[in-house]
């Protein structure tokens, strides 16, 4: 079934480019109408849920989900090439003046919650916790730790081999701006790559290796990964990142909202309005389908106002924050 969704997937984008370019339809057929979704690898998780959701509520709408990174997915974004943007960290101060300089007006909904995960092979029985500052030393440009015995004297002589995203990733941006102190800044000797399988596969393969990708990546390969507790100061306790700890933001500094960036032009498309309604409207199976935590409910009472300012209708009463205490 998937094998078949991508095929017509592929022949649907083909047909509006040949309609596009003035070849015409076959039989006087109208273009296929298409929703293209590009962005982060993180999100792609939920947006690949919805896309085959939807698809088989809605058969002529035809959803195409990329996954060039968060950055990748707002560069095409702001050419012109994508309705949605798949997002796992804010757009940044220069993807906003950018849109404005366009004329580009976007709506951003939260669609979901993550923990980013540190990852250890499975045969390596030692490293079950790091602080954020042996984090930073590992990962800081000019790093000179090399074997896991430079984190810990009482640890193996074992080569420390480090996997990550690539720098179009907004999951690398947040860990190092989180964790190195500067977005977009790690040590040179880092085996990155834009799939979060590879990184999967490369740690399992590789007894000294240690990386970092969604939590929903780790949770579907628990049986090749070991997951690594973060001490997020001297007297905290190291913290495990789990659905709960995501939940209740213990695991720090590593969690973080997830989003999608809908392009106003083309939410008034009736194909991308419909979509996006049947996003927003089943969040909550399709963030844990994706693998990650379903928004707050102070996040989808905010989803729905914006929903409902797109469509030009009056919001339900937004939904206050739940006080904690007296």
């Amino acid at each position: 079934m998937n094998t078949m969704r991508r095929w017509n997937g592929i022949l649907g984008l083909v047909g509006v480019i040949v309609a596009g370019c003035g070849g015409g339809n076959p039989e006087g057929q109208a273009p296929v109408a298409t929703v293209v979704v590009d962005g982060s690898s993180t999100v792609l998780r939920i947006s690949k849920a919805a896309q085959e959701a939807f698809e088989e509520v809605e058969p002529s709408i035809r959803v195409v989900v990329d996954k060039h990174g968060t950055g990748g997915g707002f560069s095409r974004y702001l050419q012109g090439e994508v309705d949605i943007v798949d997002a796992s960290r804010d757009a940044e101060p220069d993807e906003e003046e950018k849109a404005k300089a366009q004329g580009i007006e976007w709506v951003r909904f939260v669609v979901g919650y993550d923990g980013i995960t540190l990852v250890v092979n499975p045969k390596n029985p030692f490293a079950k916790e790091l602080t954020v500052d042996q984090l930073r030393a590992i990962w800081s440009p000019g790093s000179k730790i090399k074997s896991w015995r430079d984190i810990d004297s009482s640890w193996p002589d074992q080569a420390l081999i480090l996997y990550s995203p690539d720098n179009d990733s907004g999951t690398f941006e947040y860990f190092t701006e989180k964790v190195v102190g500067q977005a977009k800044s790690q040590r040179e000797d880092v085996q990155q790559n834009s799939d979060d399988n590879t990184l999967v596969n490369g740690v399992a393969g590789d007894v000294g290796g240690l990386g970092y990708f969604g939590y929903a990546y780790y949770a579907a390969n628990k049986d090749k990964l070991h997951s690594v507790a973060v001490r997020n100061g001297a007297k905290a306790r190291a913290v495990l990142p789990s659905p709960e700890t995501i939940a209740d933001k213990t695991y720090e500094p590593l969690s973080r909202p997830l989003y999608i960036f809908v392009k106003k032009s083309s939410a008034r498309r009736p194909e991308v309005g419909k979509f996006l309604a049947y996003y927003l409207e089943n969040i909550d199976r399709l963030a844990v389908t994706g693998g990650y935590n379903p928004p707050t409910d102070v996040d989808k009472s905010a989803n729905a106002a914006r929903l409902a300012e797109l469509r030009g209708v009056p919001a339900a009463p937004a939904v206050e924050p739940t006080k904690k205490g007296p």
